[in-house]
């Protein structure tokens, strides 16, 4: 398989950085106005390249650039015999064989684009029963391909798991006006939970995180950042793309600290991590200690073991923001803002941002909905506002007791949820 070293290659070879297209799941035309992403593109809707370039509107250097490096990246994986995810599917459908099957489950088949279509054909074929699990009002993912229409026009045995565990009344009555304006979809009755939850419109600034659990959703990732950036500076302790707002090393560095101020002894790779944390010197680290040569890799150490055999000089009772020096300024300012507020960086973060498309899948007792979209979105929405309709129901189906929606400050709003 293609791996992050094959497509650094490439790019030194041809000048061409395609990982960012590529790679990532999450990526959309939006941010690449190369057009690298037509050359998975095109393949997985079993189209042309031309095709989807004269879609896409303006892309930089033209088609015949776009086409140069769809040609190159074809002969680079050929030279080197690697494959990406899109060549598999491709082999499998030229193969056109499956395993004979008792049972074939497909989960989340309104995502499934032409070419997984295919492919799941293939094995329907050779399966004795099938079962197809999916939700044509979940459908966002149509930028990277997905077609919702094979699922909505499929001749099969239909049966609705109509009982939400998740979604309560106010919730429910909200999203349903949403999704019921959209103009291709299978109807469905279904029942909410009998919680009756709340649906709020609300000025962002008047919500506070302290307690409970909570999700931020933006539409796009620029959005998210601007949330994020602005959380930080507040002091909160969030995670962002699943990812924490402090670096791992320096919350493993702080609590490995505390733990030997609460006389508990710790495994030696927290012990390094916190050593990098700590400059060397009379009242840091002992020089030639720093990376714990000869240390036992199995050993729980405690604070005397390391201040009498390992290098560390620095006292027990020094407070945390002096004892781990080697911090940078930013961070330390905000590790004492989050303490300040109240939160205990030994426990995980109630507060998570990400974007709706990443949030699939997931919900939370409070879910905050931004409804802030792009100009790119807007001019989209004048063709078919089905597809936001669809991405901002996800959003709201999150929540499992309050959706508070937050209007937006900026000249462009997804306006449908507020009413």
């Amino acid at each position: 398989m293609i791996q992050d070293q094959d497509f650094e290659e490439f790019r030194q070879e041809y000048g061409v950085d395609l990982s960012p297209a590529l790679r990532s799941l999450t990526n959309t035309s939006w941010g690449d106005p190369d057009g690298y992403h037509l050359i998975d593109l095109y393949r997985v809707k079993n189209t042309t390249l031309h095709e989807e370039y004269k879609k896409a509107g303006h892309i930089k250097g033209g088609f015949e650039r776009l086409q140069r490096v769809a040609h190159d990246y074809y002969h680079f994986k050929k030279s080197k015999g690697v494959f990406d995810y899109t060549d598999l599917i491709l082999e499998f459908k030229k193969q056109n064989m499956s395993p004979k099957l008792e049972v074939l489950i497909v989960d989340e088949v309104q995502d499934l684009k032409p070419v997984e279509w295919d492919m799941v054909k293939i094995m329907m074929d050779q399966a004795r029963v099938v079962y197809l699990g999916g939700d044509d009002d979940q459908a966002i993912y149509s930028w990277s391909g997905a077609d919702v229409s094979k699922l909505i026009n499929l001749q099969c045995h239909e049966r609705v798991l109509n009982q939400s565990y998740r979604i309560p009344k106010t919730v429910f009555t909200r999203a349903n006006q949403l999704i019921g304006k959209v103009k291709n979809r299978i109807p469905k009755e279904w029942n909410s939970r009998e919680a009756l939850g709340t649906v709020s419109n609300i000025n962002y600034e008047r919500l506070s995180f302290r307690e409970n659990e909570w999700l931020v959703l933006c539409r796009t990732n620029y959005y998210l950042n601007e949330i994020a950036n602005d959380l930080r500076s507040k002091g909160y302790l969030f995670e962002k793309n699943n990812k924490l707002s402090i670096k791992d090393e320096v919350l493993t560095a702080f609590n490995t600290w505390k733990a030997l101020q609460n006389n508990t002894e710790v495994s030696l790779p927290d012990v390094k991590v916190m050593y990098q944390y700590i400059k060397s010197g009379e009242y840091g680290i002992a020089r030639g200690f720093k990376k714990m040569k000869g240390a036992d890799e199995e050993k729980k150490y405690s604070y005397q073991e390391l201040s009498q055999e390992w290098g560390l000089n620095v006292n027990i009772q020094t407070p945390w923001d002096i004892a781990l020096n080697g911090i940078g300024d930013q961070e330390l300012v905000y590790m004492r803002q989050i303490i300040r507020r109240g939160y205990d960086l030994g426990k995980k973060s109630n507060l998570r941002l990400s974007t709706i498309h990443g949030a699939k899948g997931g919900e939370s007792q409070n879910v905050v909905l931004f409804t802030d979209i792009s100009k790119r979105i807007v001019d989209d929405m004048a063709v078919n506002r089905d597809d936001e309709r669809r991405v901002f129901y996800v959003g709201m189906t999150r929540a499992k007791e309050n959706l508070f929606i937050i209007p937006s400050t900026s000249q462009y709003e997804f306006e449908e949820i507020l009413r």
